[in-house]
């Protein structure tokens, strides 16, 4: 893969989070040409418990930073109104997402985390939502990813360099 490519620059490796999953994308290049190196979807083997499934989330996030060396990591948190927020979908989500920062944190990285509308701010777009319906991001051809991990790469070109 071409996780050298980014030897000046940034780069940035975007987080979402599910009740027992996460999707990562690590992206390069600059906020108006964004290069993805990476993505992926990962889910825990539902046979885990979910003390086995964080920790499950744990390595694998480690072993994404080890092999991308991201400079910063981006998590995406739900909208501050998302309905069901007290549900324990939620709550699962909520705890991965609390494993995706520690471990971020943990290897050193810089952590920025938020709802959509947080890294619409850094990217001066006034809707990602816009952007996710597009077929690609500032020349990025992403028409191949689901939503999620559309997200994922949305968060982490929003923190380029211009």
């Amino acid at each position: 893969m071409g996780h050298n490519r980014a030897v000046h620059g940034k780069i940035i490796l975007g987080l979402r989070a599910e009740p027992r999953a996460f999707h990562w994308a690590v992206v390069s290049g600059t906020l108006e040409r964004p290069v993805l190196e990476g993505s992926g979807s990962e889910t825990s083997p539902h046979t885990y418990s979910e003390a086995e499934s964080l920790a499950w989330t744990r390595q694998k996030v480690d072993h994404i930073i080890d092999t991308y060396n991201p400079t910063t990591v981006a998590v995406r948190y739900p909208e501050r109104i998302a309905r069901g927020a007290n549900t324990d979908s939620a709550k699962s989500r909520c705890r991965v997402e609390g494993v995706l920062v520690e471990v971020s944190s943990t290897k050193n990285k810089a952590v920025v985390t938020g709802a959509l509308n947080t890294f619409g701010k850094h990217a001066g777009s006034s809707s990602l939502k816009n952007d996710l319906a597009s077929d690609d991001l500032r020349g990025l051809d992403w028409s191949k990813y689901n939503d999620k991990v559309r997200e994922a790469i949305l968060v982490a070109a929003s923190l380029l360099p211009e």
